[in-house]
C-alpha cells in the first residue's frame, strides 16, 4: 500500500509482539497516511472474511464458530485440522484487526488518529493525544491481562506504554531543538584543531586534549575537509603502536548553512548517521561544526546529568 501511494517502504521489521513496514518518510497526504496504516487491519479483516463462508460450509459450521468465539460456552466439538485452521484464521485475524485499530500509539489506530488530527489541531497536539491514549489504553490492557491471567497481553501493553512515552519524549526534544539557534552548539572552525590522516595516535590524542572537543575535523593535504574523528573511537579501537589514525576516521559528513535551525541540522546528521555537520557560510567559507554529542548534551535534563554523575 505504501509503495502504491508513492511512499518508500524499505523493509518489514518483525519483533516478538508483531511487525510493520519500515517507512523512512511519512506520507505527505492525510489520505495516503490513513490508507497505509489501515492496510494491515484491512488485510486481517479480509482474511477473516475469506475463511468465514468456508467454515460455515463445514459440518457443524455454526458450532465451530461458537467454539472459537464463545469462550465461556459449554460447547463440545472435535475440530479437524482444516476446521482448526479456518477457526483460528477468523479469530486471530479479527483479534489482530481489533487490537491494531485501538486509538493508541504505536498501533495502526493511533497512527490513523494522529493523521486525522494533525490538520485540525496540529502535529504536536495530535502526537500528545495519541501518546496519552497509548499510556491509558496500555494500563487498561495490563489490568485486563492481570484479571484474565494473560502475561503476553500484559507484555504487549507494556510495550505500547513504553513506545508512547518514547514518542512523546521525541516530540518534546524536537520542539526544544527547533527553538535553538545553530550558534548554541556551533564550534567555530579553528585551524589549530585539525586532524590529518597521516598523524599517529599520540599526536591525535594531544590534539583532542588541547581542543577539548569530542570530535575533530579531518583534513587532507590540500586543507579540504574530508570527515571527522571521534575521540571515543580512537581511544577504544586504536593503540599507541598505530602508524596513523587514518583507519579510524569517518570520511562522511553533512553540510548546512548558518541560517538553518538546530532541528533541521540534527535531522540531517541523524539521517546520514554521521558524527556531525560542517557549517558553510554564503561564500563557501567554513564557519564551524555541529557535533551529535553536543546536541545530546543540550537535551540533557538535570535528572539525566545526575544519573550520569552517579554512574561514574
Amino acid at each position: 500500500m505504501a509503495r502504491n501511494r508513492g511512499v518508500q517502504a524499505e523493509k518489514i521489521v518483525l519483533f516478538p509482539l508483531g511487525g510493520g513496514a519500515y517507512l523512512p518518510e511519512q506520507p505527505e497526504r492525510v489520505r495516503d497516511e490513513v490508507l497505509v496504516y489501515a492496510a494491515g487491519p484491512l488485510a486481517n479483516i479480509a482474511l477473516a472474511l475469506i475463511a468465514f463462508p468456508l467454515i460455515l460450509s463445514r459440518p457443524d459450521g455454526e458450532l465451530l464458530l461458537r467454539y472459537y468465539f464463545q469462550l465461556t460456552g459449554n460447547i463440545v466439538v472435535l475440530p479437524g485440522w482444516l476446521d482448526q485452521l479456518l477457526g483460528l484464521t477468523i479469530s486471530v485475524n479479527l483479534l489482530l484487526a481489533f487490537g491494531n485499530l485501538l486509538p493508541a500509539y504505536p498501533l495502526d489506530g493511533g497512527r490513523i488518529l494522529r493523521a486525522l488530527l494533525r490538520r485540525p489541531v496540529g502535529a504536536r497536539r495530535a502526537t500528545v493525544v495519541v501518546t496519552f491514549l497509548g499510556v491509558i489504553i496500555g494500563l487498561a490492557l495490563i489490568y485486563l491481562g492481570w484479571r484474565i491471567g494473560d502475561p503476553l497481553l500484559m507484555l504487549g501493553a507494556g510495550f505500547i506504554i513504553l513506545l508512547s512515552i518514547a514518542e512523546y519524549r521525541n516530540g518534546w526534544q524536537r520542539r526544544r531543538l527547533a527553538k535553538h539557534a545553530l550558534s548554541t552548539v556551533l564550534r567555530p572552525a579553528n585551524e589549530r584543531y585539525r586532524v590529518f590522516p597521516q598523524i599517529n595516535y599520540q599526536q591525535a590524542c594531544a590534539l583532542f586534549t588541547k581542543a577539548g572537543w569530542p570530535v575533530l575535523p579531518v583534513f587532507d593535504e590540500w586543507n579540504q575537509l574530508r570527515g571527522f574523528l571521534e575521540s571515543t573511537v580512537l581511544l577504544e579501537e586504536a593503540t599507541e603502536e598505530v602508524s596513523s589514525v587514518q583507519p579510524y576516521c569517518e570520511y562522511e559528513f553533512v553540510t548546512a548553512s548558518p541560517s538553518e535551525n538546530l532541528l533541521a541540522v540534527t535531522e540531517k546528521i541523524v539521517h546520514a548517521n554521521v558524527y556531525g555537520a560542517a557549517i558553510y557560510g554564503q561564500r563557501g567559507q567554513l564557519e564551524g561544526y555541529v557535533f551529535t554529542e553536543d546536541v545530546m548534551k543540550l537535551l540533557d535534563t538535570p535528572w539525566k546529568r545526575f544519573l550520569k554523575r552517579w554512574r561514574k
